[in-house]
C-alpha cells in the first residue's frame, strides 16, 4: 500500500536537543569559610597574638615584687590582595543552535539578562570563583613565574607563609618529610597521617577533634582509602562504606584535588603535600562574606554584550605556629 503523505521536507534531522546547558564540574575542595573570616579588610590589617602562659603558678615563698611570668603579645600582618573578574558574553557565539530560541526579540535581542542562557553563565562563575578563591588561599603567591603566574600572584597563600616560618619552632622548620609523586609507594599515605599526628605541636594535639583537619593531596588520600579497605572493624572504613567523613583516629581527611593543578601550574618540586591544623588558626582577610556572591551584571548597547564583573579583597594569614604542622 503506498503511503498516503510524501517527505517532501528538506530541513535534516540531527537529534533532539535537551533542554540544558551542562556545566563540567569543579571540584571546590574545602570551603574556605570552615576556616576564620576576618571581615572588612581593606588591604592590610594587623593582626596581634598572645602567647600561652605556663608555669606562673609557683609555691609562695614571701612578700616580694618578682614576677612569674611575662604576658607577650606577637604581631602579624593580614595583606589582602585586590581581587577582579572580568567576564563577557555575546550572544553570536549561539547563532544557529538551540539556545538561540530562548533568545529575546527586537532591539532587546542581543541583551541576556534573564534568559535560561544567562543563568547558567552566571553558575558557571560563581563556581570558578569559588575554586579560585580556595586555591589562591591555599597557593597565591606574589612572586609566582610562568604562564599562569596571574592565577596566582595576587597575594601570598598559606603554603608560601608555612615555608617562610623557619624560626624556633617554625612551621616549616619542624615539617615531616613525605616522598614526591615519583617515589609514592602503597603505604606512605597512611605514614605520612601517622607522622604528622605524632609530630604536632602539644598545643595542636589539645584541640577537640571536631576543630582540626587533615588537608591532603590525593596521593595521601587515595592510599589511606586503600590502607583502611578491607578492615571492617575499622570506624573510618564504615565511614567510607556508608558514605560518609573520613577521619584518622577521629580527624577529618580532606582531599585538595585542586593542589594538584596548582603544582603543575606553579612548577612545584614538592608535588604531595599535607597540612594538619587546626581550622581556626587559618585566618582569611577580606571585605566581603560571599565573594561568589559580589557579582555586577550589565548589557551594554554600543558592545552588544553582558559583562560579569566582581570586585573583592581577599588575603590570609596563620595565627600560631603551635597550631599546624605541615609534610612535604
Amino acid at each position: 500500500m503506498a503511503n498516503v503523505a510524501l517527505d517532501n521536507i528538506s530541513a535534516t534531522y540531527s537529534g533532539a536537543n535537551f533542554s540544558t546547558l551542562f556545566l563540567e564540574p569543579i571540584f571546590r575542595d574545602s570551603d574556605i569559610m570552615q576556616f576564620r573570616v576576618i571581615p572588612n579588610v581593606k588591604h592590610k590589617m594587623n593582626l596581634y597574638t598572645a602567647d600561652a602562659l605556663s608555669c606562673i603558678v609557683k609555691k609562695y615563698t614571701g612578700c616580694g615584687d618578682a614576677e612569674s611570668g611575662d604576658f607577650n603579645v606577637n604581631d602579624k600582618v593580614i595583606t589582602a590582595g585586590r581581587m577582579r573578574v572580568a567576564v563577557s558574553q555575546c550572544q553570536d557565539a549561539f547563532f544557529g543552535t538551540y539556545l538561540e530560541e530562548s533568545f529575546r526579540n527586537g532591539v532587546n535581542v542581543f541583551d541576556l539578562q534573564g534568559t535560561d542562557l544567562m543563568d547558567t553563565i552566571l553558575a558557571n562563575v560563581r563556581q570558578g570563583i569559588s575554586s579560585d578563591v580556595v586555591r589562591i588561599a591555599w597557593w597565591g603567591d606574589t612572586g609566582a613565574t610562568g604562564d599562569s603566574a596571574s592565577c596566582y600572584n595576587s597575594t601570598d597563600g598559606w603554603w608560601k607563609l608555612f615555608k617562610a616560618d623557619t624560626g624556633t619552632g617554625g612551621i616549616d622548620t619542624n615539617k615531616v618529610s613525605i616522598p614526591n609523586a615519583s617515589a609514592f609507594v602503597d603505604g606512605d599515605g597512611i605514614k605520612a597521617l601517622r607522622d604528622l599526628y605524632e609530630a604536632a605541636p602539644a598545643a595542636l594535639a589539645g584541640v577537640p577533634t571536631n576543630e582540626k583537619a587533615f588537608y591532603v593531596s590525593p596521593k595521601i588520600y587515595n592510599d589511606y582509602l586503600k590502607s583502611i579497605e578491607g578492615t571492617s572493624s575499622d570506624a573510618a572504613y564504615q565511614a567510607l562504606k556508608n558514605g560518609g567523613n573520613v577521619t584518622f583516629r577521629g580527624i577529618e581527611v580532606v582531599p585538595m584535588y585542586g593542589w594538584e593543578v596548582a603544582v603543575t601550574q606553579l612548577s612545584e618540586t614538592d608535588d604531595v603535600l599535607a597540612c594538619y591544623t587546626a581550622k581556626q588558626n587559618l585566618a582569611v582577610g577580606t571585605d566581603t562574606t560571599d565573594p561568589e556572591g559580589e557579582m555586577k551584571i550589565f548589557y551594554d548597547d554600543l558592545t552588544e554584550k553582558v559583562y560579569v564583573r566582581a570586585y573583592f579583597k581577599l588575603g590570609v594569614q596563620f595565627l600560631h605556629s603551635s597550631m599546624t604542622q605541615i609534610g612535604y
